[in-house]
């Protein structure tokens, strides 16, 4: 295996931002992020929709292996250089099944997580935006936008 392709909502918050860090893992399989948008991705892989990749995580091989949800958390686990590990102790039989319940209340919430996230990134950004100075203000120290 050389390649994991991850298919990812690409108009989800939380999705775009674990892709994000995902990216920037050291990995020991590099990790091919595509979007649930992609216009041929049906054409691209075939058969792919009967896997809910609008539901849960899926990640295909580069040889035509498919995980989903729990099981494909696992995989890009495995394929990260600092995390591998982690994917080998979850991938205990004891422990799939916390891995895949994890994995299921993620997704199942995912979108509630994202309006959280958003909402979080604007309150950040109008007190960001409350701190610097008016570009009118002529007075010493931090002036208020109005």
């Amino acid at each position: 295996m050389k390649r994991l392709h991850v298919l990812y909502d690409a108009e989800c918050e939380l999705c775009r931002r674990v892709r994000l860090w995902l990216a920037r893992q050291p990995a020991y399989v590099p990790l091919d992020f595509i979007p649930l948008q992609t216009p041929d991705l049906a054409q691209r892989f075939p058969g792919v929709a009967a896997f809910r990749p609008d539901q849960e995580i899926v990640v295909i091989s580069d040889e035509g292996a498919v995980w989903w949800g729990g099981h494909a958390w696992i995989t890009v686990l495995w394929a990260l250089r600092e995390y591998r590990p982690w994917a080998q102790r979850l991938a205990r039989p004891a422990l799939i099944p916390l891995a895949r319940q994890a994995c299921a209340l993620v997704s199942e919430n995912r979108h509630a997580l994202s309006r959280w996230f958003a909402q979080a990134d604007a309150d950040q950004l109008r007190a960001r935006l409350a701190s610097l100075p008016d570009a009118g203000c002529t007075r010493p120290g931090p002036c208020r936008v109005r």
